[in-house]
């Protein structure tokens, strides 16, 4: 019986591996655009110069596809360019926006203040 130490070391091994092939295949295509796209065959190029027969895993298919389910890799006519760049910078940019319409002028929160006083001096009495 396998313990389950090996199959947790086993698969954070797997995981590190695609991780490392999915930054390899953005690299490769990290400079280009709609004009200069790569094709498939280069992006296998590439790997193998990394690592080399890694290009034949059957891993790397479902690894593009899942790129450019994601919008990180676009396909122009059967060749990938760089997608789009990350959403991180324009959520938190909405973000900021939708904060600042919550804020409240000073003379609304001495008003907001000044009645809860009188609830408070009318509760009391």
């Amino acid at each position: 019986m396998a313990d389950t130490t090996d199959v947790k070391d086993k698969k954070k091994k797997l995981m590190a591996e695609k991780y490392q092939i999915r930054r390899w295949i953005l690299k490769c295509v990290a400079e280009t655009t709609c004009k200069t796209a790569v094709t498939l065959n280069a992006i296998k190029k590439f790997l193998d110069s990394k690592q080399n027969g890694i290009s034949g895993k059957p891993e790397i298919k479902l690894i593009i596809k899942r790129l450019l389910d994601s919008g990180h890799l676009v396909k122009v006519e059967n060749r990938f360019a760089a997608g789009k760049p990350s959403l991180k910078k324009s959520t938190l940019s909405i973000q900021k926006r939708s904060n600042e319409k919550r804020m409240t002028s000073p003379e609304k929160r001495q008003r907001k203040t000044e009645g809860k006083r009188r609830q408070e001096v009318t509760v009391g009495q």
